[in-house]
This record gives C-alpha cells, sequence and structure tokens, in this order.
C-alpha cells in the first residue's frame, strides 16, 4: 500500500431523468474526476434504503423467511428486511419489518453497520442490524406482495443453506458471512 491520497470525484452537474417516487430515481451527471478529465453522462441510481435484520431467538435459532423474489426469478431464503419510508429511522424500520414479517419483537438491537449495494451508481444502502432475545407477539402481517414461509433454523443450518445455494441475493449471504464470522469487522 502506497497510502496516496485519493480524492472524490466532483459533481460539475447533475440532471434528473427518470423518477418514480418513492421506488426509483436516475440522474446523468457530469463529473469530473481528480486528474481533470470529465466524464459527461455518469448515470446514477437511488433507490430508498432498507433495513436487513440477523433476529435470534433467546435458544438461538434464527428466524427465517423463504419466499420468491421477482428480481432473480427464484425463491430464496431471505432475513427480514424492507424498505425504509422517507426520513424513517433505520432501527425503527428494523422493528416494524420484524413485527410485520415475523410477529417478533427482540429484547436488544445492535446496528451491525450501512452497506451500499452498487459502488458507483449507489443502488440504495442496507442497515444491518442483529435483533438478540426475539419473542414471538403477534401473528407476522407483512402486506407484502410476497408469499412468505417464516422458518426457524440453527446457524449449522443457515451455512449449509448457503452451500446449497439457497441465498440468491448478495445483501442477505453478506449478513450471514458477517455475523458468522465476527473477524470481517463491525461490532
Amino acid at each position: 500500500m502506497t497510502g496516496k491520497r485519493l480524492e472524490p470525484w466532483t459533481v460539475l452537474d447533475s440532471r434528473e431523468v427518470y423518477s418514480k417516487p418513492p421506488y426509483l430515481s436516475v440522474s446523468v451527471q457530469r463529473v469530473r474526476l481528480p486528474d481533470g478529465r470529465e466524464v459527461d453522462d455518469f448515470h446514477r441510481l437511488v433507490m430508498p434504503d432498507y433495513a436487513l435484520i440477523w433476529p435470534e431467538t433467546a435458544d438461538g435459532r434464527v428466524l427465517m423467511l423463504r419466499q420468491y423474489k421477482h428480481g432473480v426469478g427464484e425463491v430464496s431464503l431471505t432475513f427480514p428486511a424492507g424498505t425504509m419510508s422517507v426520513d424513517e429511522d433505520p432501527l425503527d424500520c428494523a422493528k416494524r419489518e420484524l413485527l410485520e414479517e415475523t410477529g417478533h419483537e427482540a429484547g436488544s438491537w445492535r446496528p451491525f453497520g450501512r452497506f451500499v449495494t452498487h459502488g458507483n451508481s449507489f443502488g440504495h444502502a442496507g442497515h444491518l442490524f442483529v435483533a438478540a432475545g426475539c419473542r414471538k407477539i403477534a401473528e407476522p402481517h407483512s402486506g407484502d406482495l410476497e408469499e412468505m414461509e417464516l422458518l426457524s433454523m440453527s446457524r449449522d443450518e443457515l451455512l449449509q443453506a448457503a452451500k446449497r445455494g439457497e441465498f440468491k441475493l448478495m445483501s442477505q449471504i453478506a449478513l450471514l458471512a458477517l455475523v458468522t464470522h465476527p473477524e470481517l469487522g463491525r461490532t
């Protein structure tokens, strides 16, 4: 590593070319790179942030969902998650989604970081949480378009499911890796 100081790009102009609030906006930017070059048509995609939850019960089981995800066109194993409303706090979103999708609330919450989905065009950011001491207080009622199957799995069962390819979304496999491999960092 050279320790070279890297500079951010400068946005010279930004023009929204598509907008469908609250789901999506696409902008075309004119940017200047640190070396002085300019790019006239750099596209930026923005979608709402979301909360993604590792929900663990007192006996160490993890609450999971199996559901069809239209973006990949397949059934996937997923953690409870959901899109944040405008001006919604990430933790409030996580609590709401856990209750809606699983009927559970957590005894304690730990933030696990904010991660952007696509390094250049942005996409959106996922706010990851660990919810410990989850207990059922209601029936699930997500109101989503998706049908969901609620499962309770051990960490070993989750790792075996990952090996079988049952996780189809990068965010899901990333949360699994972060929680099951604490040496990766975020506490």
